[in-house]
């Protein structure tokens, strides 16, 4: 549901047609390590939202030795605006608390508009700007148009000429 979520935002967020069962695989992998907690909120045994906490090694020239990590969050819609978000992440900052994290950081979907005011909310502030650029995008924007080529190339051949 999350992935469908982040595909309603954006084309750059299409899945890819095996996706489901590499996202198990991920989160397979990932629940494994000690360096990961996987958050699941459910009501009346059926689950309504999930987080995914990381503890990940700074770059090593910073005093931070560790960082945490927000890495997936996703609550039901129906389920949104309840404080299903507020308790998924206050066990998640007593996990990283519990492994001596001083900051925490998540990265979120421009176009997400809903989940940055929440994370505003709970004292989120811009920290890193990401930013993306399509390389066939950046391509076609430098590259002339075919008619501008032959103007060039007839050009360059009158003055060479005379």
């Amino acid at each position: 549901m999350l992935a469908k979520h982040h595909e309603r935002l954006a084309d750059d967020f299409k899945l890819a047609w095996d996706s489901r069962r590499k996202w198990a695989k991920y989160l397979k992998k990932k629940y494994s390590e000690i360096s990961t907690r996987l958050i699941v909120a459910s009501e009346d045994g059926k689950v309504v939202g999930f987080m995914l906490c990381l503890l990940s090694p700074n770059v090593p020239i910073y005093k931070e030795r560790k960082i945490g990590v927000i890495s997936d969050v996703f609550v039901n819609e129906e389920r949104r605006r309840k404080g299903v978000m507020k308790k998924m992440f206050d066990t998640g900052i007593k996990w990283f608390r519990k492994n001596r994290v001083r900051t925490v950081q998540l990265s979120v979907a421009a176009a997400n508009t809903e989940a940055r005011e929440i994370y505003a909310k709970m004292g989120f502030a811009p920290f890193m700007i990401h930013k993306r650029l399509d390389l066939a995008d950046y391509q076609e924007a430098l590259s002339p148009s075919p008619r501008k080529i032959l103007r060039s190339k007839r050009h360059r051949r009158r003055k060479i000429l005379k």
